[in-house]
């Protein structure tokens, strides 16, 4: 049921995309030049923030004729930028940075009732992949990850995180709940404020990216312990200049505390997110900003950024980046159902 709602959604994006070349003129528009705006549904200096800035910076400088300035609106863990995107008209030059996050929230709250949804996400067009992120499992010197589990499994782990359900919440939760865990998040506005939970001692573990605890993990103010992928995670320095490979949940450096006859790779969800338009918009924008995009990802300037940050290198356009997004919120699901038995 979950593949054919996933197929019905693919479809529908697939007609919405086709029918913008018949889109009315004055309310489709394409912009050859000019300011454009990108927003962001969260805070200034975390993650997703400075991917914005980046892709506005290197666009700009690709494509001096165009102004790409970026605008921050938080409020409801990306909620509230998501509902206001989807009610402008489709011919706005506003582009969106649309994470996953958001997505997965969304559908969990229109299928289950979760939480409440003011907005529908086929509004929003991706127009390519510009974040796709590794979570890391992150605790205080000291801390191991047997602690973590068995934590889980008795009084239940506290998590700093924005919001219950949010794509690292769904990531420990359903791997928790796999062995017989619980996780209870606290909610806190941005990932400074997350992280200095956990070192506070307010939390038992912060889930991040990579990018967002490497420098307190070459301070030795904080310890990464598990990394939500089937490879071991590489490219972290410890405090002592030496090289920290964080084990996985799945494949042949899966973590040993884990139980060797579960499946824990459900646990692994897509991160990250998307440069998004409006659905509706014409074809001609739609094409002008896919071609930005490419350009921007086959810039050193933000393909070697990326990879200095620890984030990695995927890419995806037009509906290749809708069949991303679908079978990701299909991965969510299951990672939910699994949480929440």
């Amino acid at each position: 049921m979950k593949k054919f709602i996933s197929i019905l959604l693919l479809g529908a994006m697939s007609l919405s995309l086709a029918a913008c070349s018949t889109a009315d003129s004055d309310s489709s528009s394409s912009s050859s030049s000019g300011t454009i705006r990108i927003i962001c549904p969260y805070g200034v200096g975390g993650t997703a923030d400075l991917i914005a800035r980046k892709y506005a910076l290197v666009a700009g400088s690709l494509f001096p004729d165009k102004t790409f300035i970026v605008e921050n609106m938080t409020g409801g863990d990306g909620f509230s930028a998501a509902t206001y995107y989807s009610e402008l008209n489709p011919s706005t030059t506003d582009l969106l940075i649309y994470g996953l996050g958001v997505v997965y929230r969304h559908d969990l709250g229109t299928l289950y009732g979760t939480e409440i949804v003011d907005f529908d996400r086929n509004e929003i067009l991706p127009i390519g992949v510009i974040d796709d992120r590794t979570w890391i499992l992150y605790g205080t010197p000291g801390t191991t990850f047997e602690e973590v589990l068995e934590l889980a499994q008795t009084t239940g782990v506290k998590m700093s995180g924005g919001n219950a359900l949010s794509d690292p919440h769904l990531a420990l939760g359903s791997l928790m709940a796999l062995e017989d865990g619980k996780v209870i998040v606290i909610p806190y506005d941005g990932g400074a404020s997350q992280k200095k939970a956990l070192t506070d001692g307010e939390v038992n573990v912060f889930v991040g990216t990579t990018q967002a605890a490497q420098e307190e993990v070459e301070a030795g103010t904080l310890v990464p312990i598990l990394s939500f992928s089937e490879e071991p995670f590489e490219g972290f320095i410890g405090p002592d200049g030496n090289p920290i490979e964080v084990p996985s949940v799945g494949g042949a450096y899966k973590h040993t505390a884990l139980n060797p006859g579960i499946d824990h790779t459900v646990a692994i969800l897509p991160s990250g997110g998307f440069i998004a338009t409006r659905v509706g918009a014409s074809e001609e924008w739609i094409a002008e900003m896919e071609e930005v995009t490419k350009a921007v990802w086959a810039s050193d300037e933000y393909s070697d950024w990326i990879e200095g940050i620890m984030l990695n290198k995927t890419e995806a356009y037009g509906l290749d980046a809708v069949q991303y997004l679908e079978e990701a919120s299909e991965v969510a699901i299951n990672a939910f159902e699994i949480l929440s038995q």
